[in-house]
């Protein structure tokens, strides 16, 4: 009985031992089931986070504004007037006869190179050349008189100093050498004046040139101008120096000064582009067109440009050196003044500036912007201020800055 008892006994005491053998393996295998699952949750929950921040990520990316921007450039801008100007020959001179005749010989036409006092025509007039010779016999004669009568004066002076004359006689021989010597410059005259008028004779060109018209041929009859308003025979033009006229407004006068630039580019030769400068102007408006005539003499060594041609001429009123530029419509304007877009960090804010000269597409900044500054090249319908954007960076164009 005892051993049974004992034998029960030690059996209980075995199945308990398993019994917690099984409840600690259970335990175990729970434990571990319980790991798995939260560290299966938490990557689960840890790879949901993570996605749903890289799509919120993808999403504010893909919503950023795609926004142009152009930096400042340093170069020189310049404030130009441009206008249309005539081309006229440095001198012009139309070759009137001063006598009347026949022409005996034409020297030259039109597009000859001539020469100061180069004989481009002879007009033939034979009366005068025989008045010249009437009048250089008169001149001998008168001048045989005067010397006769000189010496009747001499003996008359001696006459009377031994008292061999009266004074009458004297005084009478002493007006007659006078009226003599008087003739004898009155035939030299005659005689100059006759030379002078055969020396009209002779139509010459009064500077280097080339002749421009012809308007007689040889055995033509001319007229002297002097009997009135005739037809020049000839013109002769000077075009080694070409004045470029043109108008210059009211508004621009105030900036119109000798020396300042001039580009002239002529319609009848494309592509040629002609450097010079204001060498003069009228100092008057016109009290029609209230403009200023002004005028550009550029030198034409090669005799490329001529009288008459059309052109566009460009004045440089004013030019300031190494600012900032921008494009004008970077620049935008209301009631506080103007300002510009600019990115900072990524977002839209708004830029006071003070501008200056604009000319050609460009606008000098002079104040609120430093150069490497991102502007919004477009001012207008930019984002509102404090807009996230995504920079798309550009260059000034070179085409907006100094000529």
């Amino acid at each position: 009985m005892t051993k049974l008892l004992m034998d029960a006994t030690a059996q209980g005491t075995e199945g308990n031992a398993m019994t917690q053998a099984t409840l600690s393996r259970w335990t175990l295998r729970l434990g571990l089931l319980s790991a798995a699952v939260v560290i299966g949750f938490g990557a689960y929950f840890f790879t949901v986070s993570e996605s749903s921040k890289a799509a919120a990520e993808s999403t504010q990316a893909a919503a950023l504004q795609n926004i142009d921007t152009i930096r400042p450039k340093r170069a020189d801008i310049a404030r130009t007037f441009d206008t249309n100007a005539t081309f006229e020959a440095y001198e012009t001179a139309d070759l009137y006869p001063k006598v009347s005749g026949y022409l005996s010989e034409v020297r030259g036409d039109i597009g000859d190179h001539v020469k100061a006092g180069q004989v481009l025509a002879l007009i033939s007039i034979p009366e005068m050349d025989k008045e010249l010779a009437e009048g250089e016999a008169q001149l001998a004669a008168k001048r045989a008189d005067a010397a006769l009568q000189q010496v009747t004066l001499q003996r008359q002076e001696m006459l009377l100093s031994g008292r061999g004359a009266t004074q009458q006689a004297y005084d009478e021989a002493k007006s007659k050498s006078a009226v003599a010597a008087a003739q004898v410059d009155l035939a030299a005259a005659t005689v100059a004046k006759i030379r002078t008028m055969l020396g009209y004779t002779r139509i010459v060109a009064p500077f280097d040139g080339v002749m421009s018209r012809r308007n007689v041929n040889r055995g033509d009859f001319v007229q002297a101008a002097t009997a009135g308003r005739t037809n020049p025979l000839f013109t002769v033009q000077r075009i080694d120096v070409i004045r470029v006229f043109c108008e210059v407004p009211e508004s621009d006068v105030s900036h119109l000064r000798a020396g300042i630039r001039a580009t002239v580019k002529p319609y009848g030769l494309e592509g040629h582009v002609f450097e010079g400068t204001v060498t003069r102007f009228a100092r008057e408006l016109d009290p029609q067109t209230r403009n200023m005539r002004t005028e550009i003499d550029l030198p034409n060594p090669n005799e490329v440009l001529y009288p008459g041609m059309y052109a566009q001429v460009s004045l440089e009123t004013e030019r300031h050196q190494n600012v900032l530029i921008l494009p004008a419509t970077s620049v935008a304007s209301d009631a506080n003044g103007k300002f510009v877009s600019v990115v900072q960090q990524g977002r839209i804010v708004r830029q006071p500036v003070r501008t200056g000269m604009a000319q050609g597409g460009a606008i000098e900044v002079l104040e609120g912007l430093a150069d490497n500054t991102d502007v919004v090249t477009v001012a207008q319908g930019a984002p509102p201020p404090g807009t996230l954007v995504k920079v798309l960076s550009h260059d000034v164009p070179s085409n907006i800055t100094s000529r």
